[in-house]
């Protein structure tokens, strides 16, 4: 190529450029209005899930990357992680929610799954319902799952009564109605204690009919912290009911795509359109299905997904609070 042709082809360069700047320029001259006097919901964090036990664990650089809040890592400031209902395997969550845990972050337990001998079918899938006679239990079930957890360093934010009450498929879940939900609270709600927020709900659309109930029920309703669910076939809308009852809306598990890599443009920006709608909606959390997935925030090999940088516009910079 000769200096001519380099002159040629730089000055076509410039020229595109001056015309990016001057269309960004219109594009910034637009007005916002900014009233720091009005405020809107309290931001408790934005999280995703650690599947070990399921999946390999994060290792620690992961937990770094996604827990961490400097430049290049996402600012994720909540873990979800599964209550295995085999107390055995317990000690496998440890060592990630310490880790996180000494990030910043707040721990969600959820149970897919009641032990079996608890439940209608006798079987930890295919749905099933939790005995009433078996409240009891497993209320202890879940209460030494947030006792083992601070004893080993990872002390839950909150625990979950029961993941997606409205699935039943063959792997780990649980059949609950609504009814069910202010039965189990009426019965053993007191039980958690002012240290150990419950959270209930986490149906598959985000489903009223499992919450209504409790946010309807004088008695159920003061046992009840966070309202939860999940945004399969849902969109994102505001709970104007569990708002007036003083409580936290959480959306505790989704994934908008799962057949495309992480790192494809423009599926990638689908995350920060829902995370948008979600906080419109006055949502006070929002959490991703599994942090480390060729889908997720960070890529199979551990480095942090397009996906990932978008999500870490609202994580690392909206902090808790």
């Amino acid at each position: 190529m000769n200096k001519n042709d380099k002159k040629s082809r730089y000055g076509a360069l410039l020229l595109s450029i001056a015309g990016a700047c001057l269309a960004c320029s219109q594009v910034l001259a637009q007005s916002v209005t900014i009233n720091p006097a009005t405020e809107y919901q309290t931001i408790r964090g934005f999280g995703g899930m650690n599947g070990v036990g399921w999946i390999g664990d994060l290792t620690p650089a992961q937990i770094d990357s996604a827990f961490g809040a400097d430049p290049g890592q996402i600012g994720l400031s909540i873990m979800r992680m599964r209550i295995d209902p085999n107390s055995a395997n317990w000690r496998i969550q440890v060592p990630a929610a310490v880790r996180a845990r000494q990030l910043g972050a707040i721990l969600l337990a959820t149970p897919w799954s009641p032990p079996a001998f608890m439940k209608t079918n006798n079987s930890l899938i295919n749905g099933g319902k939790l005995k009433p006679e078996y409240y009891d239990e497993y209320a202890t079930h879940l209460l030494d799952f947030a006792n083992y957890m601070s004893t080993n360093g990872a002390p839950l934010y909150t625990v979950s009564v029961q993941n997606e009450p409205d699935w039943h498929p063959d792997y780990e879940s649980c059949d609950w109605s609504g009814d069910d939900f202010v039965n189990f609270l009426n019965s053993q709600g007191s039980r958690f204690g002012s240290n150990l927020k419950v959270t209930v709900g986490e149906a598959v659309g985000f489903a009223k009919r499992f919450t209504d109930p409790v946010l309807n029920s004088s008695t159920a309703v003061q046992h009840a912290d966070i309202i939860a669910g999940h945004l399969y076939g849902a969109v994102p809308q505001d709970y104007p009911l569990a708002r007036s009852k003083g409580k936290e809306v959480w959306m505790t598990e989704h994934y908008t795509d799962s057949k495309n890599d992480a790192n494809l443009w423009p599926l990638a920006l689908d995350v920060g359109t829902e995370v948008h709608q979600s906080m419109a909606a006055n949502f006070n959390a929002y959490i991703w299905w599994y942090i480390r997935r060729s889908y997720g925030f960070l890529t199979e090999n551990g480095q942090v997904s397009k996906r990932g940088y978008i999500m870490s516009q609202y994580a690392r910079f909206v902090r808790p609070g």
